[in-house]
């Protein structure tokens, strides 16, 4: 069984991948802010999930993760980089330094997150990215910083793909409309999310559970042969 970090794990598809993994035997290294859901899982967790609230804003946080962490896990089998945020939806001519945190969430996080991890990790490796489906198909002009932070971070699995020559895996997910709460923010509240969702190809958005398991797979030896893509998981969004 394996250890895997999980950025984004007390909400939506972070949480659902956290789950997901800990059923299938594994322990999870939990990463989120809300520290209330993350104690809630912990003591949930069946002894094999571990929370640890990091500030990901902040670089030094992030460092002091991997140092508290290197002792009781000092190996790595994979990472899910799921965090995010979109900030506040503006005209991209009116983008402004407040849009800096989208992208230290967004891409400078699982940029550091990785750097630090390549030292831990065991052969064979694992690591999928949140990229969403606006870091592949979609530029919202309103949400700019966003679509370019997850746009980076495709650019980021590629090159790292290509760096360790299948030593380990990069991937990135690219997930259409799900049922969360940053999903409802996106659209302006879960009401708008609603009916513009009756227009999705299959009439309603993802469950966080379906994404994970797309997650748990390119994490698993089942996708040995699964290196520097993006998938799209969107149920045929992007069809219409």
């Amino acid at each position: 069984m394996g250890t895997y970090i999980i950025t984004g794990a007390t909400s939506g598809i972070g949480e659902a991948t956290a789950l997901q993994l800990i059923r299938e035997g594994h322990t999870v290294l939990a990463i989120g802010r809300n520290e209330d859901k993350g104690s809630s899982l912990e003591s949930n967790g069946e002894g094999r999930l571990y929370f640890f609230p990091v500030d990901l804003t902040d670089s030094s946080a992030i460092d002091a993760f991997f140092e508290e962490t290197q002792e009781d896990f000092p190996e790595i089998d994979g990472i899910f980089n799921n965090a995010g945020t979109f900030g506040k939806p503006v005209a991209p001519e009116r983008v402004s330094d407040q849009q800096k945190e989208v992208f230290q969430v967004n891409y400078h996080a699982p940029e550091r997150i990785i750097q630090l991890a390549t030292k831990r990790f065991s052969k064979g490796a694992s690591i999928v990215n949140n990229s969403a489906i606006v870091g592949h198909v979609k530029f919202p002009a309103m949400l700019l910083p966003y679509a370019s932070s997850k746009s980076a971070l495709l650019t980021l699995t590629k090159t790292y793909a290509a760096r360790f020559h299948g030593k380990y895996r990069f991937n990135a997910i690219c997930p259409g409309p799900v049922d969360t709460a940053l999903s409802h923010a996106l659209y302006g509240g879960k009401d708008k999310f609603d009916l513009a969702m009756k227009h999705h190809l299959r009439g309603e958005p993802a469950q966080p559970s379906e994404i994970a398991e797309v997650v748990c797979f390119l994490l698993s030896n089942k996708a040995s042969y699964i290196n520097g893509q993006a998938l799209i998981v969107d149920g045929g969004y992007t069809l219409t």
